[in-house]
């Protein structure tokens, strides 16, 4: 007889957890895309988190942004920088029966930024060693979540970028609103 109940307990167990993953309201998985705006620019920002509790996530992103530098009046060249940042999120403030959320993150930087179209000469006096480079340093993210849907749900990120070796402008700073898609 104990056979039979310790059965039916693990038949029941086995049903129950595949159940209550799938009718769950959120996976461990969501996609974010979000246009962003920088000074004297704008950029795209795609994220991917994977949670591993529900206060806390780890970050992988890809942002691109595109500017154009002024040094002098009538003066301007492009620049972009392709960046990747892999951080760890923590929930500083919620309101679960709200659907807000308030995070706080970063981490490594690793990126390339592409100056004045790779070319070298300038029509002003630039620095000698403002050329297109690889880049490394880190960043920091605030970011706030207000559910749409079980499956939606807007973003608004505040990222700051330091990059240490960066020869034109080592520190940006991107403002955006998007959209975050949870995968179950």
């Amino acid at each position: 007889m104990k056979h039979y109940h310790l059965c039916c307990g693990v038949l029941l167990a086995l049903l129950v957890f595949p159940f209550q993953n799938g009718f769950s309201q959120r996976g461990n998985l969501s996609l974010g895309l979000v246009p962003t705006y920088k000074a004297d620019g704008y950029g795209v920002q795609l994220n991917a988190n994977h949670y591993h509790s529900t206060t806390d996530y780890v970050q992988v992103s890809l942002a691109a942004t595109f500017s154009k530098e002024k040094p002098n009046a009538g003066v301007e060249f492009p620049y972009d920088d392709y960046l990747l940042g892999i951080g760890y999120f923590t929930t500083i403030l919620t309101s679960p029966k709200r659907g807000l959320f308030f995070y706080f993150g970063g981490g490594p930087s690793v990126g390339y930024k592409y100056i004045n179209d790779g070319e070298t000469y300038f029509p002003f006096d630039a620095p000698e060693e403002a050329e297109s480079s690889f880049i490394y340093g880190g960043y920091a993210s605030f970011e706030m979540d207000f559910y749409i849907s079980d499956r939606f749900s807007l973003i608004v990120p505040i990222n700051g970028y330091y990059h240490f070796n960066s020869d034109l402008n080592d520190s940006t700073l991107l403002l955006g609103a998007g959209l975050r898609y949870y995968l179950k």
